[in-house]
């Protein structure tokens, strides 16, 4: 019986901790709100020494260039991109975890420290006969839209604070989107001879996070919470680049089944400094707005974050967060959904957790789409040069083209009916 209470003691002891999580599920949507696919694109490039499946290291920064790698393997389907989820330990002391991370709808297809079990991506079976390029990346083509299910695993040591403090993290070739996430009050993680402050993934696939949004002909957005549980959290964001930002926060969240909606007049307006270049704007190093980032801080706090990693979250991702024209809401994603979505086995068990994953979900005005239409069958040249840097550059071109191809397509059957009377 002793021996007995001494395991039940010593288990207790190694599992009392705490661990935190965030993460974005990036989305972008017309203003039918219908989420488009083209995702697969990244905006900020992992070091090197990042890990990924076989021909998905998309956006990786080679050591013998400094240019991203590039998606060697065909995807289709794709409608969410999963960026930067990074687990946290908070420990007392030291000891081993078993971190298994499932994905509904998606593959983990990039991870630090190197994982220990996962999924396998299918290779197509040998073939004798002769096939073309096109052939060959057709057999090699994971088209999401069919349904996906990822997974990852992780046997990692979590080393104590003073081992932590000793660590050497620093790695060449790292970051500042890289660096950015670590938080002092972390423990260190281990695996092999590879640390760092935190367990990160990241994922493509084609699921639906659960809010929908929508634009009407009067610019109103509507919201509509059909996550099944109440969202804690929303940032309602625009920015016309060399004009204005304006934002909302919801601070109330928005229940079960419910729908909101944000008109323009609601939103609290900052006009652009008229003297601040516009490519500095662009890139994120214009007049800072402490309101905002604040805001933001603020809300990612409240869920139960620390606010050290809700000011690493918002610093990672500030450029692309606050610094991209659009309008765009960024919302907390109910637990329960994000559970089912990424569902999450440690062991041992911590004593508490947090996962706070943010729907980053990006959604077109009908001007804007209006415009990328005009812009798409414009015969004057320059029109059609922007069109084409636009969607062959732009991280979300390839969805404006998808929303392009259906506006067209929507506007055929009218145009044939109008000829025919």
């Amino acid at each position: 019986m002793k021996t007995f209470t001494a395991l039940l003691l010593l288990a207790a002891q190694a599992s009392a901790y705490t661990l935190h999580e965030w993460g974005t599920f990036t989305t972008v949507s017309g203003s039918d709100g219908v989420l488009l696919t083209g995702l697969e694109r990244e905006e900020s490039p992992l070091p090197h020494f990042a890990h990924s499946h076989l021909g998905l290291a998309n956006g990786n920064v080679s050591m013998e260039n400094g240019f991203g790698k590039g998606m060697n393997r065909p995807v289709a389907g794709v409608t969410v991109k999963m960026e930067t989820p990074v687990i946290y330990f908070h420990s007392d002391k030291a000891f081993d975890a078993t971190v298994k991370v499932g994905f509904a709808g998606g593959t983990i297809s990039q991870w630090y420290p190197q994982r220990s079990g996962g999924e396998v991506l299918p290779v197509p079976p040998p073939t004798t006969e002769e096939l073309t390029y096109e052939q060959r990346q057709e057999r090699m083509r994971i088209d999401f839209s069919k349904g996906w299910k990822g997974s990852i695993e992780w046997k990692a040591r979590v080393l104590s604070p003073a081992e932590s403090r000793a660590a050497i993290l620093f790695k060449p070739g790292e970051t500042q989107h890289w660096t950015q996430p670590r938080v002092p009050e972390a423990n260190v993680v281990q695996v092999g001879k590879e640390k760092e402050g935190f367990l990160f993934y990241r994922g493509i696939g084609n699921f639906d996070p659960g809010l929908k949004l929508t634009v009407g002909g009067d610019d109103t957005l509507k919201l509509s919470n059909q996550t099944g549980s109440a969202i804690p959290f929303l940032f309602v964001y625009e920015k016309q680049l060399g004009s204005y930002t304006r934002w909302k926060t919801l601070k109330s969240g928005l229940k079960a089944d419910e729908t909101g909606e944000v008109q323009l007049e609601d939103f609290t307006v900052r006009h652009s400094n008229p003297e601040q270049p516009d490519a500095a704007e662009l890139f994120g190093h214009g007049e800072f707005n402490e309101e905002v980032y604040r805001d933001m801080v603020a809300g990612l706090t409240a869920t139960g974050l620390l606010e050290s990693e809700a000011k690493a979250m918002v610093e990672t991702w500030w450029t692309s967060y606050f610094g991209a024209n659009g309008l765009r809401v960024f919302w907390v994603v109910p637990e329960a959904k994000t559970a089912a979505i990424l569902p999450l086995e440690v062991s041992p068990a911590p004593d508490k957790q947090v996962r706070v994953i943010v729907g980053r979900s990006e959604v077109l005005r009908p001007a804007k789409e209006q415009e990328y239409l005009a812009m798409s069958r414009s015969t004057e040249e320059q029109k059609k040069l922007t069109w084409q840097h636009v969607t062959a550059t732009d991280r979300f071109g390839m969805a404006y083209q998808k929303r392009v191809a259906a506006l067209a397509g929507a506007e055929a059957p009218k145009a044939t009916a109008a000829a025919t009377r």
